[in-house]
């Protein structure tokens, strides 16, 4: 069975719709919806703290009568017009800049007629705002704005903002939505970094940037962020914190390398090529191995060296032992991955030893890259005797980058000897080229800078940090660490490693606040990391029960999908609508497939969990003490309880044996997705896509029950006040309450428990 469900594809499939995003246009007529995008197409640049944004945005009239309409514009704090242009009949439109005060009113209008309380994070935003006519019929209408801001600047960092989340109903362009930040900094650019999106970064040099991001038919769900930094150091490190008072602090580091080597040179390394020659690399993926190799000795610096081991029955190397690499080596050695063929078993373990006990010169980063397509079948073929074998032989610690080519790898033993040897696993999808992916890493290693690093905290004691053990430093890469802080105060931070085999060190001055509000993406991006390094734990050493507490705590805390998630079934329709569970709108969602970058290998093809018969109704839902809380609402919702039987709730069958098989699983495409996604978890540095039915706000996590989202936190009993959703006393409640607008743009229903008091929102 092929596990890819995302929940992430989930999520936006039920946020269709023609919403409002960063720009709307309302047509008068009530009875029509804002107007659907077309495009939109966003260009930034940003010197010296100062951003000009420029907007595109196309809406499509898909009525067939002219439309009379409004464009309005959420603007960002502190920015100003610079230029708008709207051309109807040939004739150039103004607009008018509305204040806070009477954008305040415009914006309750608009959340009251498209019932979308994602706009009430807007309400303290100045407004442009423009009218239209004709909108013409079929047809499309374009607008373009620019306006500029001075960017916000705290611990060394700059901070850029896009407006474009509106909240429930995310709007889905119908086309492209592309986004484009140009940085330029008369001080050295070091960290650049977005929370909110995965996007592109390329260097130009030290003092310039650009960073993208691109997506055909996306949901703008959530603004876009961008921090950078800057500093004339040789190393920059940069820090964001976030922090509640009387808890432990959360803090994201960025280590950024120069993008030139110190000098103009990289530090000379030494590097082992183990290509993986079996029978079944023959066809088009011996041609394209035999490319990647040649790429990578080209890649070689002078003062490098290195050796190349061919493994399939047998083992052969290149050379007696690490050779330099001169032109004529390379050429040499080029010559020798050209006359390489398909042929015989696989001999992971005796290639695994003789690339690992190389004669690694100890004073320079250590590296092998090894590629196979195989599971050992020559030798040994046990996982942990080969395991430890590599750990006893590389006495030079060489970091170990492993290349797992198609499905049938043994995923597990790959991951645990990339783990093993702090270095990285990557697969190679049967669609996918060996040359790119070998290539890009190639690249990438070209230029070290400091080896084996480690970071340093005085006075503040920091835990449960990952990545773990830091990788190399590399001109031009970045490295973020996320962990956890207790104590407070002005510290050194310090970054050792070693630079042409001498131990250097660099210190920097750091906060870490006894109370930080802002940031508040940092939590679930630690969680998120933490859960995949304790997977990664589970799956290659086995399931212990304090690995699997750890994980079910932190996914009921920060509303993270994992492995361990309950599966509640139940009996029949009458018990699920007495829960407040709409079987008819659940039902679609979990029957939609598809590949993602979530966590969607630990939920089967059909939305159910893996060994669940199909025609079994499974509701996937946090566990088993946040259900407590949905059932406790749900039941108080369904009336008295006298009035309808107890329904027959029961855990899925064999649920914890489904998750261990699951995590158990060698190889197969199941299992690269599975290792994939633990990996993405491990590195996660964005957002992830929100589950359907569980979504974060400012610390708390709420479930969605019969078009309701409760609050984790709920328990009956207490004081409760009532609200109904767009009243004049919904808008006077967040004036007198405004803590509660990120909670109220969840949805339309709401129940949050706020200061000892249950809010309902009906």
């Amino acid at each position: 069975m092929r596990l890819s469900l995302s929940w992430a594809i989930i999520a936006v499939c039920l946020a269709a719709g023609r919403a409002a995003a960063s720009g709307m246009l309302v047509p008068k007529d009530a009875s029509i919806p804002p107007l659907a995008i077309r495009h939109q197409r966003v260009d930034v640049a940003v010197t010296d703290g100062v951003a000009e944004t420029r907007i595109e945005q196309t809406f499509a009239n898909h009525t067939d009568r002219d439309l009379e309409a409004v464009y309005v514009f959420p603007l960002p704090s502190g920015a100003a017009i610079a230029d708008f242009a709207m051309f109807i009949d040939g004739k150039r439109v103004s607009g008018e800049l509305v204040e806070k005060g009477k954008a305040r009113s415009i914006y309750e209008d608009i959340v009251r007629r498209m019932k979308d309380p994602g706009l009430l994070e807007r309400m303290d935003n100045d407004l442009f705002r423009v009218s239209v006519y004709p909108v013409p019929r079929k047809g499309d209408q374009k607008f373009e704005l620019r306006y500029s801001q001075t960017l916000d600047y705290e611990t060394g960092l700059y901070r850029y903002v896009y407006p474009l989340k509106t909240g429930e109903k995310a709007a889905r362009l119908l086309e492209d939505f592309t986004l484009s930040v140009e940085l330029h900094s008369r001080q050295a650019l070091r960290a650049v970094y977005s929370p909110s999106h995965e996007v592109g970064v390329t260097r130009k040099g030290e003092h310039e940037a650009l960073i993208g991001f691109e997506k055909n038919a996306a949901v703008l769900d959530r603004d876009f962020e961008l921090f950078y930094g800057v500093s004339e150091k040789e190393f920059g490190l940069h820090m964001l914190t976030h922090r509640r008072e009387g808890e432990e602090g959360y803090f994201l580091m960025m280590l950024s390398p120069p993008v030139t080597p110190p000098g103009g040179k990289a530090l000379p390394k030494d590097v082992v090529f183990a290509f993986d020659t079996s029978g079944s690399m023959q066809g088009v993926k011996i041609e394209q191995a035999r490319k990647a190799l040649a790429y990578c000795v080209g890649a070689l610096n002078d003062s490098d060296r290195f050796n190349i081991v061919r493994f399939s029955t047998d083992v052969e190397t290149f050379r007696g032992g690490l050779v330099s690499a001169t032109a004529s080596n390379r050429a040499a050695a080029v010559e020798f991955a050209h006359g390489l063929s398909a042929r015989g078993g696989t001999a992971i373990h005796e290639a695994l030893r003789a690339a690992l006990s190389a004669d690694f010169d100890r004073s320079r980063p250590n590296m092998v890259v090894f590629l196979t397509d195989g599971r050992p079948t020559i030798g040994e073929t046990e996982t942990e005797a080969i395991a430890r074998a590599g750990i006893e032989v590389n006495a030079g610690r060489a970091r170990l980058f492993v290349f797992g080519v198609g499905d049938e790898v043994n995923t597990v033993l790959l991951d645990r000897l990339a783990a093993d040897h702090g270095g990285l696993c990557r697969y190679v999808r049967p669609e996918e080229d060996i040359e790119v992916k070998v290539s890009s890493l190639a690249d990438k290693l070209s230029r070290p800078v400091l080896a084996k690093p480690s970071v340093s905290v005085d006075k503040v004691r920091v835990s449960k940090v990952h990545p773990r053990e830091l990788p190399d430093l590399f001109a031009g890469e970045q490295i973020t660490l996320f962990g956890r802080y207790d104590g407070d105060g002005h510290v050194a931070v310090r970054l050792t490693g070693a630079v042409q085999g001498e131990t250097r060190e660099f210190v920097f001055e750091e906060s870490f606040p006894a109370r930080a509000e802002g940031n508040d993406f940092l939590p679930r991006l630690w969680a998120t990391r933490r859960v995949g390094y304790l997977l990664e734990e589970v799956r290659l050493r086995g399931e212990q029960a304090e690995l699997k507490d750890e994980v079910v705590a932190l996914g009921k805390q920060y509303g993270i999908m994992t492995p361990y998630t309950s599966y509640l079934v139940l009996e029949n329709d009458d018990a699920y609508r007495q829960h407040g569970i709409d079987r008819a709108a659940q039902a679609p969602a979990g029957r939609r497939g598809g590949r993602g970058d979530s966590i969607a290998p630990f939920m089967s093809q059909d939305g159910g969990a893996p060994g669940v018969a199909s025609d079994e109704s499974v509701i996937p839902m946090a566990e088993a003490a946040a259900f407590g809380a949905v059932k406790s609402y749900a039941a108080r919702s369904a009336g008295p309880a006298a009035s309808r039987p107890a329904p027959r709730v029961r855990a899925m069958p064999g649920s914890a044996a489904a998750s261990r098989e699951v995590l158990q699983r060698e190889s197969g495409a199941g299992a690269v997705d599975l290792s994939t996604a633990i990996e993405t978890y491990k590195r996660s540095e964005s957002r992830m896509e929100d589950a359907a039915r569980v979504r974060r706000a400012e610390g708390k996590v709420f479930y969605l029950v019969g078009g309701v989202w409760v609050d984790g936190a709920y328990r009956e009993g207490g004081v409760e006040e009532k609200v109904a959703f767009g009243s004049e006393a919904y808008f006077e409640l967040l004036k007198r309450l405004p803590a509660l607008r990120p909670f109220f743009a969840l949805g339309e229903k709401i129940v949050v428990r706020f200061d000892d008091v249950t809010y309902v929102v009906e």
